[in-house]
């Protein structure tokens, strides 16, 4: 089975600042309403896709192997 493909490629550490950039400007008092809920829209996206993007990257337990016989 095929595994989705990232949309694009950013590095994690690239990401990671791109979040912190993003807070700090979502903190700012002199932000507007709509690029607030626009960037917190997009911090969402980026945070699922590292999150999946990590856990896509994890060892997966083998599964037991049944020894019955067909």
């Amino acid at each position: 089975m095929r595994q989705r493909a990232r949309g694009w490629v950013m590095p994690d550490a690239d990401i990671l600042s791109l979040l912190r950039l993003i807070d700090e400007r979502v903190s700012s008092p002199k932000i507007e309403v709509r690029h607030r809920d626009a960037l917190i829209r997009l911090r969402d996206i980026l945070e699922d896709d590292l999150r999946s993007y990590r856990s896509d990257e994890l060892p997966k337990d083998p599964q037991p192997q049944s020894e019955e016989a067909a």
